[in-house]
């Protein structure tokens, strides 16, 4: 059975400084939002038309940077997640991208860790250019390492690992919903980029 989602969050990022000039965060913005009318109109076309509240969300931020819990996006998605439980309400957060929000663990675990169960991501990436599912509450148990993957992108250098271990890294990944795995890859990926 399909889910509802009676809210869908289309978001957006760049990582134009918002604290620089304000015609250049102007455009910033202006492209962003053009994006995701894009992103929307593929959203439909692969999905049919949104029924429930529909909203975008754009801002200007590194992804790897941790943002303040005072944060305009914090404070956005604390306002919208807010009623998912109480309500009995799902909500589909779509990204541009697969760092189109964060890539940051304390980030995302604020704004979305108490909700999990209710929220799903879609991740419009790659080309040509697709919707890759999420499951948010296992990413939360790759991230407690309740779940153990390869967590490794494919070409990415990392120590080998034994033909046994790779046997169950992969059984356990079939729990796995649609993309998560995928999306905890380049998660990891881009948080560790940063830290190199």
């Amino acid at each position: 059975m399909a889910t509802n989602y009676d809210h869908i969050i289309f978001v957006a990022r760049s990582s134009i400084d918002r604290n620089q000039m304000t015609s250049r965060r102007r455009e910033s913005d202006a492209d962003l939002h053009v994006s995701l009318e894009y992103t929307k109109a593929c959203y439909e076309q692969a999905y049919g038309p949104i029924r429930g509240l529909c909203e975008f969300h754009t801002f200007a931020w590194p992804s790897y940077l941790e943002l303040s819990p005072s944060s305009q996006t914090v404070r956005f998605f604390a306002r919208r997640t807010a009623a998912l439980n109480i309500m009995g309400r799902n909500m589909m957060v779509v990204l541009n991208g697969w760092d189109g929000l964060t890539s940051n663990g304390r980030t995302f675990t604020t704004l979305f860790r108490e909700h999990a169960s209710r929220i799903t991501l879609r991740i419009f990436a790659d080309q040509p250019r697709s919707f890759y599912q999420v499951n948010v509450a296992q990413i939360f148990e790759l991230f407690a390492g309740n779940i153990l993957i390869n967590p490794y992108l494919e070409g990415m250098s990392h120590e080998p690992l034994d033909d046994g271990v790779i046997r169950i890294l992969d059984s356990m990944e079939c729990q796995l919903e649609y993309s998560t795995a995928l999306f905890y890859r380049y998660f990891r990926a881009f948080g560790a980029l940063q830290l190199n």
